[in-house]
């Protein structure tokens, strides 16, 4: 295997629904399906059957994602490598497109829950084997928690760990039954266990300890369907069937990953035949791109962009009338236009038809003299207030962040305020994000672009909507809603499902109440693929299965 051309770790600045699965004692929680639209396509490509050849993706992200555990580069990490080199104990069934993918058995085959449910016993799946030929069992998971829970361990990994921190949370204790039972104990009734699970991956402890923290990633080894067979960092990554997968080979031979930041430059390569698939390329090309046979693929999904403010400070910490103004200033229906259509307005946090939608509240909408009135309630007259917004040019999941962040300088211009823009690559608004705005190099922000995956997954909104961080760190933006956590903290400890999903709606009620988030835009996943990709499901996940897809040679 081709090493990569500098060492694969991360070093950030700083430290960077629910369908339970039957098993005994579990409790179910069953999501309900999000509604379709926009120009949502066929979930598949096609009705042929058949395996083989190579897929060549070009990625949004500006660099390939370090296969550590946990990848780096935001969800597109998780999408295109963590979930193709590892597994969890548990997994997301996004081969289906009907409903927001749930968690169902990976690694573990069942489990249960003790009668005061902190206690959750996992049977471990049997005679699957790492990449390396070293076989998967209980001691592979307790050296997987010792690595990201315990500073004291020899192979304690101190870059990884702080950004796996969010699915390590309500963890407390780890022990091994016999080889193929592991009991996992948390800290509190927890109800999302088997969400972290599925976010949590296993490396092989023998490639661990043979080259260390530092030198894994060149020799990165999972159990997923697919081995990692060439790694130049900056570069590209191939990925090669795994032939002994668990649940039977992928009918792909090869995935070979492209780093390519630009739409344009993913555009220009789907065209040229370099790549078979591009995620979010240009969309004013998108009619070009249909004449010329690709294939264009749209759907809800839960994923948007919800800039937060900066609540460390003034001028947002305590002025709620500035927070609305902003939100009714925002022209969502012109920033969709803008950008073909290939995103639509947020009412709120998740899109109407999502389990956790507030029905109750109309949500904000374009009102510029309403915007205006709230501004001068504020305590700002026009042309007083200058803020300073800071966002990524380009990077997993963003969308099309230049024309937007332009269009919403000139909507806020249109009420009165001054909106300087920062741009910043994408893994360093990761690291904000992490270090947090009341940090004194990040200081200056008053507004920080985020794309979060807005519900895919109920453990999710941990990192955004709580006061407190792991660790005891306070929410990156200084957001703290008493009402936000108490519903929030009540949701993840009940373990029925109408009762939980009705936590969260309240949870939301808080936050658009209180006007928490700069609530922008929905996202409709665009990828354009070759003709030639079949099997492809386009599910309502920022997560995708690609041991069904092929391509024709």
């Amino acid at each position: 295997m081709r090493q990569p051309s500098k060492v694969g770790r991360p070093r950030p600045r700083g430290v960077d629904r629910w369908k339970v699965v039957a098993g005994i004692a579990v409790f179910a929680l069953v999501a309900l399906a999000a509604c379709g639209g926009g120009r949502e396509r066929a979930a598949s490509g096609t009705a042929h059957k058949g395996s083989g050849g190579t897929l060549r993706i070009a990625m949004s992200a500006g660099n390939i994602p370090f296969p550590a555990t946990p990848p780096n580069e935001g969800y597109e990490g998780y999408r295109f490598v963590g979930n193709n080199i590892y597994d969890g104990l548990t997994r997301l069934n996004v081969e289906q497109a009907k409903e927001i993918a749930t968690p169902h058995p990976a690694l573990a085959t069942s489990w249960r829950i003790s009668p005061d449910k902190l206690t959750w016993t996992f049977t471990l799946r049997e005679g699957v084997t790492f990449h390396d030929g070293t076989p998967f069992d209980a001691d592979a998971v307790l050296f997987q928690f010792e690595r990201m829970k315990n500073p004291d361990f020899e192979f304690y990994a101190d870059v990884d760990a702080p950004r796996y921190a969010t699915y390590f949370r309500y963890f407390r204790t780890w022990k091994k039954i016999d080889d193929h039972t592991v009991a996992l104990t948390t800290t509190q009734p927890y109800a999302w266990v088997l969400w972290d699970l599925a976010h949590i991956y296993f490396p092989s402890p023998t490639v661990v300890r043979k080259y260390g923290n530092d030198d894994y990633n060149a020799h990165a080894s999972g159990t997923g369907p697919f081995r990692m067979t060439k790694y130049v960092d900056g570069e590209v990554m191939e990925l090669t069937a795994n032939e002994k997968y668990w649940r039977g080979r992928p009918k792909l031979d090869k995935i070979v990953l492209y780093p390519q930041p630009e739409a344009a430059a993913r555009m220009s390569a789907l065209q040229s035949a370099e790549v078979d698939w591009a995620e979010v390329p240009s969309p004013d090309a998108l009619d070009q791109l249909k004449g010329d046979g690709f294939r264009i693929y749209l759907g809800r999904y839960p994923h948007g962009i919800m800039p937060r403010f900066n609540m460390f400070r003034p001028p947002f910490k305590g002025n709620l009338k500035l927070r609305q103004a902003l939100n009714y200033a925002l022209d969502r229906e012109g920033t969709a236009a803008l950008i073909n259509n290939v995103g639509y307005p947020a009412k709120q946090y998740v899109y109407e038809g999502h389990p956790d939608y507030d029905p109750s509240f109309p949500g904000y909408t374009y009102d510029p003299a309403k915007a205006k009135r709230l501004l001068a309630e504020a305590g700002y007259r026009p042309g007083e207030l200058k803020l300073t917004m800071g966002y990524t040019t380009g990077g997993s999941g963003n969308m099309f962040p230049e024309p937007m962040m332009q269009k919403l300088q000139a909507d806020f211009k249109a009420v009165g305020v001054d909106v300087e823009l920062k741009p910043m690559e994408w893994n360093t608004l990761i690291t904000v994000g992490l270090e947090g705005l009341d940090k004194q190099q990040w200081s200056d922000i008053d507004i920080l672009w985020a794309s979060p995956a807005a519900g895919m997954t109920p453990n999710g909104y941990s990192t955004t909507f709580l006061c407190e961080r792991p660790g005891g760190l306070p929410n990156a933006a200084g957001m703290c809603n008493p009402d936000v956590d108490r519903n929030y903290l009540a949701a993840a400890s009940s373990f029925d499902q109408k009762q939980s999903q009705a936590y969260l709606r309240a949870m939301m009620d808080a936050a658009l109440k209180d006007a928490d988030f700069l609530f922008w835009m929905h996202d409709l996943n665009l990828r354009v693929m070759s003709p030639k990709v079949h099997g492809y499901v386009q599910p309502k996940s920022w997560w995708v299965d690609f041991t069904k897809i092929w391509v024709e040679e």
